[in-house]
């Protein structure tokens, strides 16, 4: 049977994203000289011709039409971008169909490249020239609107929302509607939120929490008490608003969440409860109460059964967190090494459940989930205990999709205590991440902390 691919033409060659004019006809000139040695009687048209088709386009002509296509979408995007409106203005009146193009690969219009860095005036001309205020983007679903706001840009959201825009925005890919690009990102823009609460737009409990709005928070809850356990978009790890809360080092809508009823064990989408967020002792307090509550139970239990405890790692950080080093003592004791060392783990006895993370790699014996978490929530004396414990200080440990070391963490959050007490235990500063393959001196030059820098490279054998 003969190879029915055997006669083929090659697959086309694909143009360089800084191809243009020049370029092209330097490529067919070099072609042409090449061609010559063997072919004095090349000529520049049949070299122009085969290179068009070396490309996929029928003709030297087509080729040149698509790079000229190409190059003023580029000139039509950068005078979008920087506010040109004499350039934008000039190319749509030579161009007036280009009013419709898209950048790739998320196919921006215009209108979304003027809005994000506030081209006012960029703006106001493409509203002019009757491109649809309310055109969504092909990447987050999104409109202009949501960019200017999540940017700050009032004056740009004012002539958008003037112009017919939609200021409430459901259906972006985030589902934050416009008012959570305006609050849930840092920094929030208030005057924002309250531009499009003024235009008829309404909080949502992910946005009352950005903006610390207590009564918001009790409008949503009360009108709808499933919104305590509403999950964020996939592109936020569906995470509750608890997870939310703490993320954005919220205590007081952490307490005010606990008070209403929200769930202290419930797990991202990776597997982690909200605790694991925490950067600091203090934010999640009210959550190591309620889950230390719940481990003492069980304790209680199993004493009373005269069975071992039923132990997962959210049980040993909540002792941790609120020093109550004896009940720590006997969970770290008792707790079967998945608990310790696995992602999630999400307490009072319930096992890792589904989703929790696989405690991958070298050092993952029991304790090594809790230092990790410990060393990134800034908890001195909790990781001063755990290592005095014999706690693997090179533990690694699967923190969301990376197998990481205490050092990693604690880096990535500039915490220099806790890098000092990892170092004199023993802590290796080479070693690599499972993802990125970066040290920790890697994590803190990324996450911009130089004093930990300074401390990791000064450190001997670095």
């Amino acid at each position: 049977m003969s190879d029915p691919n055997h006669d083929a033409a090659p697959a086309p060659l694909s143009l360089p994203d800084a191809a243009n004019l020049d370029w092209l006809r330097k490529q067919a000139r070099r072609q042409l000289r090449a061609r010559r040695t063997t072919d004095p009687a090349a000529t520049l048209a049949h070299t122009q011709f085969d290179l068009a088709k070396q490309y996929g386009f029928s003709s030297w002509r087509a080729l040149k039409a698509h790079v000229d296509a190409r190059t003023l979408d580029g000139h039509l995007f950068e005078a979008a971008r920087t506010g040109d409106v004499a350039t934008l203005g000039a190319l749509l009146d030579a161009h007036p169909e280009k009013l419709h193009a898209r950048t790739q690969p998320y196919e921006l219009s215009l209108l979304h490249v003027a809005a994000l860095p506030g081209q006012l005036a960029a703006v106001d001309l493409l509203l002019r020239r009757g491109l649809d205020v309310n055109v969504r983007d092909k990447g987050d679903h999104s409109y202009a609107m949501h960019w200017a706001a999540a940017a700050g840009h009032l004056d740009v959201v004012r002539r958008l929302a003037d112009a017919g825009g939609d200021v409430i925005g459901r259906g972006d890919d985030h589902a934050l509607e416009v008012i959570g690009w305006a609050t849930c990102w840092e920094p929030p823009q208030e005057a924002v939120a309250a531009f499009l609460i003024e235009r008829g737009a309404r909080h949502h409990i992910f946005s009352a929490i950005a903006m610390d709005l207590a009564d918001e928070v009790r409008r949503v809850v009360a009108a709808d008490p499933s919104a305590l356990s509403r999950r964020m978009s996939r592109n936020e790890d569906h995470r509750t608003p608890l997870h939310f809360a703490v993320l954005k080092q919220r205590p007081a809508m952490v307490s005010l969440l606990m008070d209403l009823g929200a769930d202290p064990l419930a797990v991202d989408g990776s597997g982690f409860a909200a605790s694991a967020y925490a950067t600091s002792p203090a934010i999640d307090r009210r959550v190591m109460e309620a889950i230390h509550v719940m481990t003492k139970s069980e304790l209680t239990s199993a004493d009373r059964g005269s069975r071992p405890a039923r132990v997962a790692l959210m049980d040993i950080v909540a002792a941790l967190a609120l020093g109550d080093w004896t009940s720590a003592e006997r969970l770290l004791r008792e707790a079967p090494p998945f608990a310790a060392s696995t992602g999630a783990g999400v307490g009072a006895g319930t096992g890792p459940g589904p989703g929790t993370g696989t405690g991958t790699g070298p050092g993952t014996g029991t304790g090594a989930g809790a230092l990790h978490l410990m060393a990134k929530r800034n908890d001195v004396a909790a990781v001063t205990w755990l290592l005095a414990r014999g706690v693997d200080a090179n533990g690694r440990w699967s923190h969301w999709d990376a197998a990481v070391t205490p050092l990693h963490l604690a880096s990535m959050q500039g915490h220099a205590e806790i890098v000092r007490l990892l170092l004199a235990a023993g802590a290796d500063p080479r070693i690599r991440d499972s993802k990125h393959e970066s040290d920790a001196i890697g994590w803190a030059e990324y996450f911009d902390k130089p004093e930990i820098v300074q401390l990791l490279t000064n450190h001997p054998g670095v």
